[in-house]
C-alpha cells in the first residue's frame, strides 16, 4: 500500500510543513517521543537516539514495534494514532512534528531544492562614489552625447572632431579624481596623441585614414583609462591584451548601472541638491520655447542668419535625422556612463605572475633547428637577390624573382616576433636560449630586408597603392618594435609595451599625416613622366581628395585631350563622392561619364562638388577645401 502523508492544514507550498510531507513519514512512536522530549526537555527515553530522534528497535516494548509496523505498512488510521498517542499523555499526533520545539535544519531553504544565492559583493569606494552622485556623473554621460551628436551627426570628418575630443580628455582629467582615481602626469602623452590624430582627421579626405584614426582613437582611450585605474608600468604586451579585453567585458556588465543608479537617485529627489537639479530642469525647458521664439524674430531680421537657421531645421526636422541624433546622444551616453563603471569596477588585477616555469632544454631545441634554417635562408637573400650571382631555377629572371614573396617574409617576421616573446615569457632563463633567440631576431631583420626590397622592385613595376605603401611603414614599424624586443632579451626589465607603445603611436602619426593617397598620386604621375594618361586615370580617380593637388598639377597626355573618362565610384561615402568629383574637376579639358557602381556620380554631384560646394564650419574638411579651390570652386 502507498505510504499516508499527514499535512497539517495550515501547510502551504514552499513551506517547511508542505515539504516534509513529501518525505517518508516517520513512525509514530518515534514523533511522540521526539515531541515530549522537546516539550518537557527531559532525557531521550530508553532505546531513544537523541541524535537521530529514532529510537532502538531492540528496548523498545512490543507494543511500540507492532504500531511502528502497522503505521509502516498503512494499516492504521489518524483516529487510532490519536487515541495510541492519548495514551501516553501526549498531543494528538496530526499533528506535524515541525511546529514544536526546534525544528531540524533544513537543507533547502525557502522550500526550495537550490542551493542560496550567492550575496553580491560590497561595492567599493569608487562604485560608492559614482552611485551616490549619479546627478555628477549621469549629468557628464549626457553631455558626451549631446556634444557627440554636435559634432558627429553627419560630420565624420570635420573641425568638429579635435573639438570633441579635446573637450571629453579635459573632462576626464577633472572627473577622475573626484572617483578618486588619480590622474597620471605622463597622460599628457596619450592625451597629445589623440588630439593629433583627431585634427588629422580634419585635414585629410580619406576614408581608410579615417577609419583608422577612429580604431586609435578608441584603443587609445582603453589604455588611458587602464593607465589612470591600475599600477601598469610592469605590464606586459599579453597582459595589457588581456586588460583591454576584461575592460571591455567589464563595460558590458556595467549595462544596467545607468538605468539602476537613475532610478534610485528619482527616489531620492527630496534632497536639497536633488532639488536644485530639478529647478534647472524647470529652466532648462521654459528656455526652449523662448529660445525658438527669440530665434525667429532674429531670422527675420538677417538674411544669412535666416539662411544657417532654415538649413539646421531642415536637417533637424527630418524623421530620419531625429531618430540617428537620438541613437548618437543615447549610445553615446551609455557608452561613457558603462565605461566610468567598468573603471570604477577595479577588478583587473595589476599582478604578473612569473610563469618562466618550463625546461629551457626544450625551447633550446626547437630554436636550434629554426635558426639552422635562417641561417640558410639568409644565406641565399644576400647571395641571390642582394648580390644577384648565381643561377635561378629555370627560366626566371632576376626581377620575376625579386617581385614575389613580400607577404610571405612579412608573415614569418610577425611569427618571429612572437616566437621570441613566448619564449621569454614561458621558458626559464638559459645563455645559450638568449644566444639563439638573438639570431632569430637578427635572422628576422634579414627577412624584413628582403621583403621590403621586393616591394620596392614590386612597386617600381605595377605602380603603388594603398596596401603597398602601408605594407612598406608596417616592415619599418616591425623593424623597430624587434629592436625592442633585442632589448628585452639582454635587460629582463625593460618596459617593452611603453617602446612598442611609443613607436606605433609615433610611426602611424607619420604614416597618416603623410597623406598616403597624394603621395600614391604623385608617385604614379611621376613614373609617366609626370602626365596623367590612359594608364594612371583610372587608379587616381580612385584617391581621395588629398590626391587633389598631385593631379592639379600634372599634364595631360594628349590623347586624354577631348576624350571621354567612364568614372567608376566604388565607394558610397559623401565625402567619396565629392572626392571623385573634386578630382574630376581638377582635370581640365577631359570629358566624362558615369558607371554605376556602389554609388553613381551624377553631373549635379559634380556641379553641388566644385561650384556649390559649401560645408560650413562645422563640416569643414581641410584636405576637400584644398580639392575645391584646386578644382575651380569660388570663381
Amino acid at each position: 500500500m502507498d505510504e499516508k502523508k499527514i499535512i497539517p492544514e495550515n501547510a502551504t507550498a514552499g513551506t517547511p510543513q508542505a515539504f516534509d510531507a513529501d518525505m517518508p513519514q516517520q513512525p509514530v512512536i518515534e514523533r511522540a517521543a521526539r515531541k515530549e522530549n522537546d516539550l518537557t526537555g527531559a532525557a531521550p527515553a530508553i532505546g531513544t537516539d537523541r541524535s537521530t530522534g529514532t529510537l532502538d528497535a531492540t528496548e523498545g516494548s512490543e507494543t511500540d514495534r507492532m504500531s511502528e509496523t502497522a503505521e509502516m505498512t498503512g494499516e492504521t488510521d489518524t483516529a487510532d494514532m490519536a487515541q495510541s498517542a492519548g495514551a501516553t499523555g501526549t498531543a494528538p499526533l496530526v499533528q506535524h512534528p515541525f511546529t514544536y520545539g526546534t525544528p531540524p535544519r533544513n537543507p533547502y531553504p525557502d522550500g526550495c531544492f537550490h542551493a542560496k544565492e550567492k550575496e553580491p559583493a560590497p561595492l567599493n569606494a569608487h562604485q560608492l562614489q559614482l552611485k551616490d552622485h549619479f546627478e555628477r556623473y549621469g549629468l557628464f554621460a549626457l553631455a558626451v552625447g549631446l556634444l557627440a551628436a554636435f559634432c558627429f551627426f553627419r560630420n565624420p570628418s570635420g573641425i568638429t572632431y579635435p573639438v570633441f575630443i579635446a573637450a571629453l580628455y579635459l573632462a576626464a582629467f577633472k572627473l577622475l579624481p573626484t572617483l578618486q582615481i588619480p590622474v597620471k602626469k605622463d597622460s599628457l602623452f596619450l592625451f597629445a596623441a589623440a588630439l593629433c590624430l583627431a585634427v588629422n582627421s580634419c585635414a585629410t579626405a580619406s576614408p581608410i585614414i579615417h577609419c583608422l584614426n577612429n580604431i586609435a582613437q578608441f584603443l587609445l582611450g582603453l589604455i588611458f583609462l587602464l593607465h589612470q585605474c591600475y599600477d601598469d608600468r610592469r605590464w606586459n604586451i599579453g597582459k595589457y591584451l588581456h586588460s583591454m579585453l576584461k575592460f571591455l567585458g567589464l563595460s558590458l556588465a556595467s549595462l544596467p548601472l545607468p538605468f539602476s543608479h537613475g532610478i534610485g537617485f528619482l527616489k531620492n529627489l527630496k534632497s536639497a541638491r536633488s532639488k536644485r537639479i530639478l529647478v534647472a530642469l524647470t529652466g532648462f525647458c521654459a528656455g526652449i520655447p523662448a529660445v525658438l521664439y527669440l530665434g525667429y524674430l532674429l531670422a527675420s531680421a538677417d538674411a544669412v542668419f535666416h539662411s544657417m537657421v532654415r538649413t539646421l531645421l531642415i536637417d533637424l526636422l527630418d524623421p530620419a535625422a531625429l531618430w540617428e541624433i537620438f541613437l548618437l546622444v543615447f549610445l553615446s551616453a551609455l557608452v561613457s556612463y558603462c565605461f566610468l563603471g567598468s573603471a570604477c569596477s577595479m577588478q583587473i588585477s595589476g599582478e604578473i605572475p612569473d610563469k618562466r616555469r618550463w625546461d629551457p632544454l626544450a625551447a633550446v631545441t626547437f630554436t636550434a633547428m629554426i635558426c639552422l634554417l635562417y641561417l640558410i635562408f639568409c644565406g641565399v637573400q644576400v647571395l641571390y637577390l642582394f648580390g644577384q650571382k648565381g643561377g635561378l631555377p629555370g627560366d626566371m629572371t632576376y626581377a620575376q624573382y625579386a617581385r614575389q614573396g613580400f607577404f610571405q617574409l612579412l608573415a614569418v617576421a610577425v611569427l618571429n616576433l612572437c616566437l621570441v616573446l613566448n619564449c621569454l615569457k614561458y621558458f626559464r632563463k638559459s645563455k645559450v636560449l638568449s644566444i639563439l633567440l638573438v639570431v632569430i631576431s637578427l635572422c628576422t631583420y634579414v627577412m624584413i630586408a628582403s621583403a621590403a626590397y621586393r616591394m620596392a622592385l614590386y612597386v617600381d613595376a605595377y605602380s603603388l597603392t594603398f596596401l603597398r605603401i602601408f605594407v612598406l611603414w608596417f616592415l619599418g614599424l616591425l623593424s623597430i618594435l624587434m629592436l625592442g624586443v633585442l632589448l628585452l632579451i639582454f635587460k629582463e626589465q625593460f618596459p617593452l609595451f611603453r617602446w612598442c607603445l611609443t613607436a606605433t603611436i609615433l610611426a602611424y602619426a607619420a604614416f597618416a599625416w603623410c597623406r598616403p593617397d597624394y603621395q600614391i598620386a604623385r608617385y604614379n604621375i611621376a613614373r609617366q613622366d609626370g602626365m596623367i594618361d590612359q594608364e594612371n586615370i583610372d587608379s587616381l580617380l580612385l584617391l581621395s581628395a588629398d590626391a587633389a593637388p598631385a593631379i592639379a598639377h600634372a599634364q595631360i597626355a594628349p590623347d586624354l585631350l577631348g576624350q571621354t573618362v567612364d568614372v567608376y565610384q566604388r565607394r558610397w561615402q559623401y565625402t567619396a563622392v565629392t572626392s571623385t568629383a573634386q578630382l574630376i574637376g581638377c582635370l581640365r579639358y577631359i570629358g566624362w561619364k558615369p558607371v554605376t557602381g556602389w554609388a553613381k556620380i551624377t553631373e549635379q554631384k559634380v556641379q553641388v562638388a566644385v561650384d556649390g560646394w559649401s560645408p560650413g564650419i562645422l563640416r569643414y574638411n581641410f584636405s576637400q577645401a584644398a580639392a575645391w579651390r584646386l578644382a575651380g570652386g569660388g570663381k
